[in-house]
């Protein structure tokens, strides 16, 4: 059953629910506006600007529940019909409560504790991956179980027919539009011209990918730790995207170097995997320690990433001052494949790495995030900066911006000159 239908059913439950509670309705909405420091292109946006909506809904009778929440974004400067309306399930779910025993059906999307930053453990929900820095996690259509004993808690979820990621339209700044081809190997490199096309054309699947994905998670909770295995067999969070080109050779030593010569043809790669997954908290008084690790296990075939290993470890300190409570993360993040030797626009952005980051209240309606994360094998760094202020009860606006540098040869070299700008104005009810 595809994510589609099983909205309309569960429409057509809740519309024939022949006793319901009150309704509970939220949401915010607001125009937003992010811009690229790139010169300007008829072909190539570097602007985006338009609405942001998210909708909330919640109602609950006897030992049944129903949960929405639905966000929509318009981009009124993408050239590309993916960009211009992202449509982005979160929830839309039936609960049903029998004894200790809680069962869902419909769009769901699991919260796997972890660290901040990078979650080891947030393995089983595609993205939105418009803008690759900032992915979105979109919800996935079936049938969980969950219970909760004492200290223990476990849960599964069938997902019939994953949700397919969403890509960077083929206009996108984002896939590179100069110097070269992103590729994972110190041997070979792909140079493009100025104003590279891009076209996507048919997509493959492997192994049945899209179908019949499952996962299931183990945790336990004291107040001395928590800690939690997650198992998932399905479609990779970060598909592979499967180029074809035509291209000249143009160097053979110290490394072959070939200089595109056409459009650049992308096939979106949707292939299965395993993961293992295990994360845990160590909680002091005003600290913690957090940490994780997992294992991607794709299945085997020569066009997809071979198996990855990412590890994380960091500790989270909370510092109680007149303003408010200042909280500072500091981690170390590595993630290493056994094989590198694919072109990859979606993998990710550094392999040896530590950020920082801390939340700073200025006073009740004005806050501050900064944070910032260094490559130590790419020599590579990107850094973030936003602030909140509420305007009143119901306005807030938002701002911030992002910088990154690197050598040309790494992934984050290679948008150095990505740097960019944020503001949205939001109104919640």
């Amino acid at each position: 059953m595809t994510e589609r239908k099983i909205l309309v059913l569960l429409t057509a439950l809740i519309i024939s629910a022949p006793s319901m509670g009150a309704w509970t309705f939220g949401g915010q909405a607001g125009p937003y506006v992010n811009a690229l420091t790139l010169p300007s292109s008829s072909t190539v946006p570097t602007t985006k600007a338009g609405s942001y909506t998210e909708l909330r809904l919640e109602n609950k009778w006897e030992e049944t529940k129903f949960k929405a929440n639905l966000a929509l974004r318009t981009d009124a400067f993408a050239h590309d019909a993916v960009e211009t309306f992202q449509f982005i399930p979160k929830n839309f779910y039936l609960q049903q409560k029998a004894k200790s025993v809680i069962f869902k059906l419909g769009v769901q999307t699991l919260i796997n504790d972890g660290p901040d930053v990078i979650n080891p453990a947030d393995v089983v929900h595609s993205k939105n991956w418009v803008d690759p820095t900032t992915p979105i996690t979109m919800g996935s259509a079936g049938l969980s179980i969950s219970q909760e004993i004492e200290k223990w808690s476990w849960e599964v979820f069938y997902i019939p027919y994953q949700t397919k990621p969403v890509l960077p339209g083929a206009h996108s700044p984002w896939l590179p539009r100069s110097k070269r081809l992103p590729v994972e190997s110190e041997n070979i490199e792909f140079r493009i011209p100025d104003k590279t096309e891009y076209q996507y054309i048919a997509s493959e699947e492997l192994d049945r990918a899209l179908k019949n994905n499952f996962s299931a998670k183990l945790q336990r909770k004291s107040e001395r730790f928590e800690i939690q295995a997650v198992y998932y067999q399905g479609l990779s969070q970060t598909p592979f995207l499967l180029t074809k080109l035509k291209a000249d050779l143009i160097q053979s030593e110290p490394i072959q170097i070939y200089q595109i010569k056409d459009t650049v043809k992308l096939v979106p790669l949707y292939y299965r995997q395993q993961v293992y997954a295990s994360t845990f908290v160590i909680p002091f008084t005003t600290w913690s320690i957090k940490g994780g690790w997992s294992v991607q296990k794709p299945y085997a075939d020569y066009r997809v990433p071979s198996q990855t290993t990412t590890t994380v470890i960091g500790v989270e300190k909370n510092y109680e001052t007149s303003r408010g409570m200042i909280t500072g993360i500091f981690q170390y993040i590595e993630q290493q494949r056994l094989q590198a030797v694919q072109i990859s626009f979606l993998r990710s952005l550094f392999q040896k790495a530590w950020s920082a980051g801390l939340r700073i209240p200025w006073n009740e309606e004005l806050n501050f995030l900064v944070g910032g994360l260094y490559d130590q094998q790419g020599k590579s760094s990107l850094y973030r900066a936003s602030a909140q202020y509420r305007l009143s009860n119901s306005w807030s606006l938002e701002a911030g911006a992002q910088y990154l540098e690197g050598p040309k040869n790494t992934l984050i070299g290679l948008y150095s000159r990505y740097d960019s700008y944020q503001g949205k104005l939001l109104y919640s009810w």
